[in-house]
């Protein structure tokens, strides 16, 4: 158990006299509810058949299937009141009845709290961890609704009421099992997920072992503006749209240019940052054509290709969408902008719930004093100073694709280099990864018809790491794709980039070396 979580014992046995259930001693799972512990309004708990749990079903939804596959476990539910959160905070903690393998992995929450994280709960329950989860003190409310009328709701995604969470089942688990985890790591992806991993790092570094996060976004402000940027750049005029039946076209176009850039042709390019293709090869000689881009359409597709920047002030506001992943661009550049970016805009820049981006759209200058202010700066994680999290041993794993759809993967490295910046090449070398996979799109899944479903076990890496010291400098992935045969792939740690060795299968990871990058960055 770690310091952290045994001053919160010693304090709760000071303060209530709970020793019975706290300790070397252990109480039954139904014996849990009567476990007294601070900022705590109700508890209950019960044994929970093998097979026999089904999730609650959110109003008007189609009612869930039971969680067949899970062995007997220990359900615990509670309503939390930390201090500092103007609400009560449900959580559920799931405890193994047998076979617990000693880790503790909690489940991210949704980037807008909510509902609790049930199936990822299932997944995590599988694997033999004790897993917990929270809705954030965020109930009833569609997306960040909530934001116009109570904004002081925002607070709650700073992160205490998870920090909240882990310590309650760490109590928990003390009590049940008699003693803590051995292992307390989160492995999650996306929005709500990553966020809670990083902001446990950057503002509870007690809380966690290791934190991986994957496909991340540690700016949600700037996320939601940069989503933005790319609608607007197909959106300009009727004339910037570009059709989905010529992203394909694109691709071919950056794939022709810089595929070759590692050593060989294999379909994938290993570094966008330095890949200094122009669009204009593929404008139209004549008539606008199938095969050819107009002058509107190539303005359209620098601008998405171009780091989003302040329009007046030239300051950076999120990575851009860089050569490779064009196939995956209608979900921002198509009829509609990103589902993330409208309520963003309505709720937390404009509190206007009739704001249209068609009739008053979004300045790149005006409008971020707006976004960036201090209510909204809550749901960022962008403190780069993660010194007291490595200092007691911690360990940040980051993971992203230079295929993502969703979010610029610029960004990831941004973070990763304020990271290094602050702290110094000497602190963060065995302490802090991050890992750029060429063609990924968001969460190692494949989100649009052509990107590899990419396959890595990073709980198993986070604990050689944890135990070895030791921390990875490569690795080695498998990319499945439709119609083709997976292969895999060599994945060098930031900033190194795999290279060919010149002979050799480029489906062999043995036939590719990590280097230096050669050449000036064009874009981030």
């Amino acid at each position: 158990m770690g310091r952290a979580a045994g001053l919160f014992l010693v304090a709760l046995v000071a303060e209530y006299g709970c020793s019975q259930n706290v300790g070397t001693t252990t109480t039954s799972c139904e014996g849990l509810a009567s476990l007294v512990l601070p900022n705590t309004a109700s508890v209950s708990a019960q044994t929970v058949a093998a097979g026999a749990f089904t999730p609650p079903s959110p109003p008007g939804s189609t009612a869930p299937k039971p969680f067949g596959d899970l062995a007997s476990f220990c359900r615990v539910t509670a309503t939390l009141k930390p201090t500092s959160v103007p609400s009560d905070v449900k959580i559920e903690v799931w405890l193994p009845i047998q076979g617990w393998n000693g880790d503790f992995q909690p489940a991210g929450s949704g980037f807008w709290g909510g509902n609790l994280p049930f199936g990822r709960m299932h997944e995590i329950a599988r694997t033999g961890a004790v897993t917990a989860g929270t809705s954030l003190g965020v109930e009833g409310f569609a997306g960040p609704s909530f934001a116009i009328e109570h904004a002081e709701l925002l607070n709650n995604l700073g992160n205490v009421p998870f920090h909240a969470m882990v310590e309650y089942a760490k109590a928990v688990m003390q009590a049940y099992y008699g003693r803590g985890p051995s292992f307390t790591f989160m492995d999650e992806c996306g929005g709500g997920g990553s966020r809670d991993g990083l902001a446990e790092v950057q503002r509870f570094p007690g809380d966690f072992d290791a934190v991986s996060a994957v496909g991340f976004t540690n700016y949600g402000t700037h996320h939601g503006v940069a989503q933005m940027w790319v609608w607007q750049a197909t959106h300009k005029t009727p004339a910037h749209y570009i059709p989905p039946s010529k992203y394909p076209l694109i691709r071919q176009a950056a794939l022709d240019a810089c595929d070759a850039d590692d050593g060989v042709k294999d379909g994938l390019i290993e570094d966008p940052t330095r890949c200094s293709y122009d669009p204009s090869v593929l404008q139209c000689k004549g008539v606008e054509g199938p095969t050819c881009l107009t002058g509107p359409q190539v303005e359209a597709v620098r601008t998405i290709y171009s780091t989003p920047v302040n329009t007046r002030t030239r300051e950076y506001i999120y990575g851009s969408m860089p050569p490779g992943g064009e196939l995956g661009w209608e979900a921002m550049a198509g009829p509609m902008p990103y589902p993330y970016a409208v309520p963003f805009y309505r709720n937390l820049v404009f509190k206007d719930p009739k704001w249209d981006y068609k009739t008053r759209p979004v300045n790149f200058d005006s409008d971020m004093d707006r976004v960036d202010s201090p209510q909204n700066s809550v749901i960022n994680g962008l403190d780069s100073d993660i010194s007291r999290f490595i200092d007691r041993g911690g360990k940040l794993f980051m993971m992203g694709g230079w295929g993502e759809h969703t979010l610029g993967p610029g960004n990831n490295v941004y973070y990763y280099e304020s990271i290094v910046q602050k702290l110094g090449a000497e602190k963060t070398k065995d302490s802090v990864r991050l890992f750029m996979v060429p063609a990924m799109d968001h969460c190692l899944g494949a989100e649009y018809a052509t990107a590899p479903t990419v396959n890595f076990d990073v709980p198993s890496a986070l604990k050689q790491w944890k135990a070895t010291g030791k921390a990875p400098d490569q690795l080695v992935v498998t990319m499945s794709e439709k119609g083709k045969p997976d292969r895999r792939r060599l994945v060098c740690a930031f900033p190194q980039v795999a290279s060919h060795k010149g002979t050799g299968d480029p489906t062999d990871p043995g036939n590719f070396v990590c280097k230096s990058p050669q050449g000036k960055r064009v874009r981030l």
